[in-house]
């Protein structure tokens, strides 16, 4: 169907149930970040596939709500059909909206697709398995323990968890119900008796059953209802505070992956040289492979981004067969990728130079190194925020006219969610940015500038919270670089930096080099990667 035939068949439902509007987030029972398609109703109704969004519909209006990430590909993909883009940020508040348009309102991931989406996707069901203790750092019935005590010490008998990867967390179990997100698809009931409940789907765990039975977990059917029961739990912050064996395999796993972006590279590099025909898709396939190669592999953590030219100024873009750009100019390509290894996940960004960068290029993908770099080297009081922080990665292209709309930097899950909370680094005054960085979180580091229409620059690392000193003000923090990858030196206009900034970047490279040196056994990618972390 066209969207237009969803929306009449929409809005004849509609009229069948009394509503003056419907309201379609991008949402599931867990309250995902990524979705599985049989809840992926927003995107299925508006044509959209941006991972945030929400469509409202009336008698009247198509509308969808979307952020400052995805408002160029929202235009582009909106185009032609009956819903209109609505900023936010910008634009009238959704709930506004809603206040002053509608009496009778309902919001719903669920109704009324099951009716109208005809060849709806059922729910995955994929095999649950268990990651291995001397990988997690921590035994499942140590962590079920600590939450029997939480509960018994407030008083209160029990906890469903709802949020997708809580549940793995908790239970160091993983599966591939949901592209990029090793979950299994389940609600989890910890009781303060010890006595535990999963809601899944049976033979999803029919391999893990002995495993779940020794936690005192019994079986029951998964009920999407039981979301209604579900509440906050310590198990956010537990998790993003890494132990010292995750934060050991987050190091192994980015010395994995920087192996894979080192060859990917030099891959593409010889590609040019040889003539080979060179796309945004190619892009993609060629460094997945390389990275599938890489020990312990399991999957990409998120859709790679490999937008060129025009396509690098929208900030999440996906490559499509009808969008795929060829790199047979001169430009700049974004890429923004990363994947999950059995120890650790990855989460990177470089923007690359095809051909001769000009002024402007440099000038402007200087100004975000300086602000990557400032932000990288940050020695801080613990207790600082992340909306303290962001101003770090902001200060050079703000003195020269230039912002960005997105955070510049959010939690990184241990083989679980690439954006995991509790904390983000952004310049917005949300709940989430004045919460403190602590020792053992893993958050990226991704400033950028985009050039509507013309080019992108985004660079990116992952960073490990770490202690720093006592002084007799307090203890300080500062950050590890977890990322090993040289950044583009051709785009570097080496006169916007100051010695402090040189010497920066020099120990990094440094540091990647050494690190990445002997794990390359191909003398070519050795000679490239000795060129690529020369000093500046």
């Amino acid at each position: 169907m066209s969207v237009d035939d969803k929306l009449k068949q929409v809005r004849e439902w509609m009229t069948r149930e009394n509503l003056d509007a419907l309201v379609v987030p991008t949402d599931d029972p867990h309250g995902s970040e990524y979705l599985a398609e049989h809840w992926q109703c927003r995107k299925w109704l508006t044509g959209f596939t941006g991972s945030a969004g929400t469509a409202v519909v009336t008698q009247k209006e198509a509308l969808l709500w979307t952020d400052s990430r995805y408002w160029l590909q929202a235009e582009e993909q909106l185009s032609g059909t009956e819903f209109r883009l609505m900023k936010d940020g910008e634009d009238v508040d959704i709930s506004d909206w809603l206040s002053s348009h509608c009496e009778n309102v309902r919001w719903s991931y669920n109704a009324p697709f099951d009716e109208i989406w005809k060849d709806r996707p059922s729910l995955p069901a994929t095999k649950a398995w268990v990651m291995p203790e001397d990988v997690v750092g921590e035994g499942a019935e140590s962590k079920l323990n600590r939450l029997v005590d939480y509960l018994r010490t407030n008083n209160q008998e029990g906890i469903y968890v709802s949020d997708l990867s809580e549940v793995a967390w908790l239970l160091n179990v993983r599966a591939s119900d949901i592209d990029y997100n090793p979950y299994v698809i389940a609600f989890l009931y910890v009781s303060a008796d010890g006595k535990h409940r999963m809601y899944v789907n049976k033979e999803k765990v029919e391999d893990i059953k002995d495993y779940l039975s020794a936690l005192n977990i019994s079986i029951e059917p998964y009920d999407e209802d039981i979301a209604r029961f579900c509440d906050k739990t310590p198990i956010t912050e537990w998790k993003s505070r890494k132990n010292l064996v995750e934060q050991d395999g987050f190091r192994k796993a980015h010395l994995c992956d920087g192996v894979a972006m080192v060859q990917f590279l030099v891959r593409l590099q010889d590609a040019f040289a040889k003539g080979e025909c060179v796309s945004e898709l190619w892009v993609d396939e060629e460094l997945t492979a390389l990275r599938a190669k890489q020990a312990g592999y399991l999957s990409l953590s998120f859709e790679t981004i490999a937008g060129f030219g025009a396509h690098g100024a929208i900030v999440h873009y996906e490559a499509t067969e009808e969008t795929n750009a060829a790199l047979d100019t001169r430009g700049l390509l974004l890429l923004d990728s990363g994947a999950h290894y059995l120890n650790g996940t990855t989460d990177i960004t470089r923007t690359i130079a095809i051909g001769e960068p000009t002024a402007e290029e440099k000038r402007v993908y200087t100004l975000v190194l300086k602000g990557h770099l400032c932000l990288q080297n940050m020695h801080f009081p613990d207790g600082t925020t992340g909306l303290q922080l962001d101003t770090a990665a902001r200060m050079s292209m703000w003195r020269e006219g230039y912002d960005f709309g997105h955070g510049t930097g959010h939690g990184v899950g241990h083989v679980l969610g690439v954006h995991e909370g509790p904390v983000q680094i952004r310049k917005n005054h949300r709940g989430d940015t004045v919460l403190p960085i602590k020792v053992g979180q893993v958050i990226t580091d991704e400033p950028g500038i985009y050039v509507a229409g013309r080019f992108g620059v985004r660079i990116e690392n992952c960073l490990l919270c770490i202690e720093d000193r006592q002084t007799e003000y307090g203890k300080f923090l500062k950050f590890e670089p977890l990322t090993l990858c040289p950044y583009d030196s051709s785009l570097i206009d080496v006169a916007m930096l100051t010695e402090e900034e040189r010497t920066w970047l020099n120990e990094y490279h440094a540091m990647v080099c050494e690190k990445l040196l002997p794990l390359l056994s191909n003398d070519d990618e050795k000679a490239w990667l000795i060129r690529a972390t020369a000093k500046l």
